[in-house]
């Protein structure tokens, strides 16, 4: 929305972020602006230029006389090769930037500082073990601007230590050796890509030429300030560490003008002439029985294409006016559905531009269709079915329906407003669309096969039998068909991977992989992290079954079940569902820093997510389902300390808290509200099904009170029914047991038996009168009891918080 008085800059600005880009309507009109004038390119031209003659052959017609004066264009071959000879023949222009050196320098000293300072606090961490040197030895180590391995940190402590101003020497080393770097120029292209041996160098007005071998580009010149490094460090092996030093301060100061070589090139470009000659009006051009020489051929071309352009533009027009209202009435038709019942994807510029292109590149097959200029029925290689396929996959099934009916007519149009391949693309297509509705695996896929070629097959006949088409027709156009059937499979297959990594799209088909348990990432957190592991997969049960209850993605919801806690396999005993009878770790660290330890689960969590190309609809459940609440139980234990201090030390909240951001859609509230219901529940000691109705309806009223679900779209009616489905869950995991006898204590194994026991009798074996030694496993009060202590990882809100409902145990992270 514009807002009153606003500066046309800042509109502008406004205009082109990235929330704009993607929800901004002034994009829709470019976009369909862009589909309606490729679609109308595609429609046949009224008139088509035939060249029907050839050099040596003898014109056997009249003689041509010109009725009008025209140019005599060069033959295109010899025009295009004339143009790449001038392009060859300019010069690259660099425009030499004076500020870039000092601003080398700048960064040198800035990069020197940073190490100086954090060699030197590392070291003295590493001498006291303190964790206040730790925290400041890693607050200075973030300026530095890269990162070093502990072998590349101890070259620099042993190199200060033992070289009086190491620093100092190596900031003076480096910049004597960037000074005679810059002094030649440091280019910002490559020598191997820029394939000219000179180059114009700009600045200001004044421009000079000189050779490529006289400058260095980024990599000969991070190759010798690396090396000098080397000589300085005196042979000590001191890893990427000067290659890392270079490459955060060198950067070029010769920067290609592509505008300026552009203009360059569009003059020696200018400077070759399209003509070769001219013919005046009522001059001959052929004369009757005379041969064609490659002279006469241009004439003649020339004659042909100005014939042709000097048309009527009246006819013309309208042509162009009807091919423009056809394809707006059959996109609009299109467009007003997605409006109406589609309003999610008509409000996301990037999934229009999807379907933009998947229709483009329809009409692009039908338009190469015509073009092949055969006697074969190629409009029958028009893969419409696989951009119906595409569509249901990526959408659903009545997105594709309507999608199959729009190319369907705009590919009809295209074949001069057939009938019989508009019926036939859209039998083949629906067919094709209904086949992949439920998609579960990508095999499936090519199960359509047979679809396809039936909804070809079908319709061919009936206009073959109307039209009394031969065997040989028929057959020709459903071998085509069968082709079509074959491709458009294998097609779809190709192009789903496409769009889902181009346009970022989360099929269900890419939530099915990522929800089996053998994916790498699930099997590594099994592995590191077998607590959270077994953790996650509860919360997918309980997010799908509350997904499913309110009727929003289930798929989605367990598959961010299963991956929202990943962060954790990297410091998997520093949270409590993997500690298995060892002390907490957070017994030695001080509070802030246990939080630290916490909150940095999410930030690896995601980055690890990254790492693995998961969808960013997946890896938004790892902020989200934390959302900005607070990790009580250090927050609480910091303020205990503090006030047990005789200097009072100030706690800030904001430390302890999350960094969000809230959740944003369906699927990561009830992931939320699944992760806090379920650790509510696990410290229950008494498991009824009323206390776990109490405690489930307590820890949602606390989420909801706490405001981190005002982002998204549940309403009160859809936390009744999340209620209820992890109301049903719950019960069936912590089902009541019976109780079973104690055993009877056995023999020591290294006690030896008495002598009457070493043959014991057929008749008093275990074995034989049917009595199994049994062990009592721990009844649901014990398990419950073993589970119900709060770990440090928990987020517990005060009890005197009057924010918490009475008798909740609130959620862990």
């Amino acid at each position: 929305m514009e807002l009153p008085g606003e500066h046309p800059q800042n509109r502008f600005q406004r205009l082109l972020s990235r929330e704009a880009l993607q929800k901004h309507f002034v994009y829709k009109i470019l976009l369909g602006v862009v589909l309606v004038v490729a679609i109308i390119l595609m429609f046949p031209h009224p008139e088509t230029i035939q060249y029907d003659f050839n050099v040596g052959t003898v014109w056997t017609d009249n003689d041509l006389i010109s009725p009008f004066s025209f140019p005599v264009f060069k033959d295109l071959q010899q025009y295009e090769k004339e143009k790449e000879d001038a392009l060859r023949s300019v010069d690259p222009v660099f425009e030499r930037i004076d500020s870039i050196p000092h601003s080398a320098e700048t960064r040198l000293h800035d990069v020197i500082q940073a190490l100086q300072s954090a060699t030197g606090l590392r070291t003295r961490m590493q001498k006291t073990r303190k964790s206040d040197d730790s925290l400041a030895y890693f607050q200075i180590a973030r300026a530095v601007p890269f990162s070093l391995t502990d072998a590349e940190w101890d070259v620099l402590a042993k190199e200060s230590a033992s070289r009086r101003q190491f620093f100092g020497s190596l900031r003076e080393t480096m910049a004597d050796n960037l000074d005679e770097v810059y002094r030649s120029g440091v280019m910002d292209q490559s020598k191997s890509k820029l394939g000219r041996p000179e180059l114009a160098m700009r600045k200001g007005s004044v421009e000079e030429v000189s050779s490529t071998g006289k400058v260095y580009d980024w990599t000969e010149a991070s190759v010798l300030l690396t090396g000098r490094l080397d000589r300085f460090f005196g042979g000590v092996n001191a890893g990427t560490l000067n290659a890392k030093i270079v490459g955060s301060v060198l950067a070029p100061d010769l920067i290609f003008d592509r505008a300026a070589t552009s203009a360059s090139a569009e003059a020696a470009l200018e400077n070759v002439p399209r003509t070769v000659g001219y013919v005046l009006e009522n001059e001959r051009v052929i004369g009757k029985n005379e041969r064609i020489t490659p002279d006469v051929k241009l004439k003649l071309e020339s004659y042909l294409k100005a014939k042709a352009e000097r048309g009527s533009p009246f006819n013309e027009s309208k042509h162009a006016i009807g091919i423009f209202l056809q394809v707006i009435v059959i996109l609009a038709l299109f467009a007003m559905y997605l409006f109406l019942f589609r309003k999610r994807i008509f409000a996301d510029n990037s999934r229009l531009a999807m379907i933009a292109l998947l229709i483009i590149m329809e009409t692009v097959c039908a338009y190469l269709s015509v073009q092949w200029g055969v006697s074969e029925p190629a409009q029958y290689l028009i893969f419409v079915p696989a951009a119906s396929m595409l569509f249901t996959i990526m959408f659903d099934s009545r997105v594709g329906f309507y999608a199959t009916v729009t190319i369907a007519w705009l590919v009809a149009g295209i074949h001069g407003n057939d009938y019989t391949i508009a019926l036939t693309s859209l039998v083949a297509g629906a067919l094709s669309a209904y086949t992949v509705r439920d998609l579960r695996k990508r095999t499936q896929i090519f199960q359509s096969m047979i679809f396809i070629f039936i909804g070809y097959a079908v319709p061919m006949v009936a206009f073959s039998l109307e039209q009394f088409d031969g065997f040989r027709t028929v057959a020709m156009m459903l071998t085509f068909a069968a082709v079509n059937a074959i491709i458009s499979p294998v097609l779809t297959y190709g192009l789903l991977i496409f769009f889902e990594r181009v346009f970022h799209v989360t099929t269900d088909l890419t939530l099915e992989e990522l929800a089996d348990v053998n994916h790498p990432l699930l099997q590594e957190l099994s592995e590191k992290a077998p607590g959270t592991f077994h953790h996650s997969q509860t919360i997918g049960s309980l997010a799908e079954a509350a997904a499913e209850s309110i009727g929003a993605n289930s798929i989605l919801a367990r598959v961010g079940g299963y991956y929202h806690d990943i962060g954790k396999m990297f410091k998997p005993e520093y949270f409590v569902e993997n500690q298995v009878g060892a002390p907490s770790r957070h017994n030695r660290l001080r509070p802030r820093m246990s939080a630290l330890i916490i909150q940095s689960h999410v930030k690896e969590g995601i980055d690890l997510a990254r790492q693995y190309g998961l969808p960013e609809s997946v890896v938004a459940f790892i902020p989200q389902h934390h959302g900005t609440t607070r990790i009580s139980y250090f927050y609480d234990k910091a303020l205990k300390q503090a006030a047990k201090r005789p200097q009072k030390e100030n706690i800030k909240e904001e430390d302890f808290l999350y960094p969000g951001p809230k959740p944003q859609t369906r699927e990561t509230a009830i992931v939320m509200l699944a992760d806090s219901v379920e650790a509510s529940t696990r410290s229950l000691k008494e498991m009824t099904v009323q206390r776990l109705d109490q405690s489930i309806d307590n820890m949602i009223k606390h989420r909801f009170i706490e405001g981190q679900l005002d982002e998204c779209e549940l309403t009160l009616r859809d936390l009744t029914h999340i209620k209820e489905a992890f109301l049903k869950i719950l019960i069936g995991i912590h089902h009541q047991r019976i109780t079973y006898p104690e055993p009877e204590p056995m023999p020591a194994l290294m006690e030896s038996p008495p002598p009457e026991a070493l043959e014991p009798s057929m008749s008093e074996s275990p074995a034989v009168s049917g009595e199994q030694p049994s062990a009592e496993p721990p009844s649901v009060e014990q398990r419950t009891e073993e589970t119900s202590v709060v770990s440090p990882n928990d987020t517990v809100p005060p009890k005197n918080e009057s924010s918490s409902p009475p008798g909740e145990v609130p959620p862990p992270t």
